[in-house]
This record gives structure tokens, C-alpha cells and sequence, in this order.
């Protein structure tokens, strides 16, 4: 009885992992934008757009565990009007959890930098602003 046990969960287990490595996952999320993540080919393939746009391919990502950390093209905030100051660029970051198919997305500034809102402001290297929900679909085809 023990081994049968054992064998339906590793069957369980197999089934689950399997189901979320292939097919694409959907991350629709409060910014304005969703990124998807083809895993239908040997390797992972990653997009993103803005409501009402054609997916676009991002070319730079790190995934590790739970995260997914993006560079996607023209990613800067406001620059002050002092030009000579740094303009903040920053990254998307990704963290899901696929059993409670909960989902945020948020941005990491990249290096020491000023944002002019509300006059000019400083912002440190790692900071992370504008924390959003984002909802999991996942689908079996493109």
C-alpha cells in the first residue's frame, strides 16, 4: 500500500510539473501590460505588451525559482531638468507563485539615479517602486 502511495504522488507530481513547463502562461497585470512565457519549444520564450498591442519578444531575461526579471526596451522614468543628473532606468521583475496562482510585478531601479516628479527626487540602486498585482492564465497554444 506504502509503494502504491508513493508511486501516485510521484504520478501527481510529474503530471503537475509537466502542465506548467509546457504551454504558454499568461501574467495580465494592473501596470498596463502582460507578459507571456512560451514553454511549447525546447527553450523558453518570453514576451510582453501593452493593452491593445502586438506581443513583442524581450530579449534580456533572468529566471530563477519564482522570479522573473525582464529588460525590456525604453524602461527610464522622467528625467529632472538638470540634464546633468542620472536618469533612472530600471528593470521588470516577475515573482509568481504557481500553486496559489498569485502574481506581482514591479520595477528595480539599476543603478543610483534621479525621477523628476514632484520636483527632483533620488532614488538608490535595488529600490523597488510600483508594486502590482497580476493574474496567471495559462493556455496550451501561442
Amino acid at each position: 500500500m506504502k509503494k502504491v502511495s508513493i508511486q501516485l504522488y510521484s504520478i501527481i507530481i510529474s503530471i503537475f510539473l509537466y502542465s506548467f513547463s509546457s504551454g504558454a502562461i499568461i501574467f495580465e497585470c494592473e501596470n498596463g501590460y502582460s507578459y507571456k512565457i512560451d514553454r511549447n519549444t525546447n527553450n523558453s520564450k518570453f514576451y510582453f505588451k501593452k493593452v491593445d498591442s502586438k506581443w513583442q519578444s524581450i530579449k534580456k531575461v533572468k529566471e530563477i525559482n519564482n522570479k522573473i526579471e525582464y529588460s525590456l526596451p525604453n524602461s527610464t522614468y522622467l528625467a529632472c531638468s538638470d540634464k546633468e543628473l542620472n536618469i533612472c532606468k530600471y528593470k521588470t521583475l516577475i515573482t509568481y507563485n504557481s500553486t496559489t496562482q498569485k502574481a506581482n510585478v514591479r520595477e528595480i531601479i539599476i543603478a543610483d539615479c534621479y525621477i523628476g516628479t514632484m520636483g527632483c527626487n533620488k532614488y538608490e540602486k535595488g529600490l523597488e517602486l510600483n508594486l502590482r498585482r497580476c493574474q496567471i492564465t495559462k493556455s496550451a497554444t501561442n
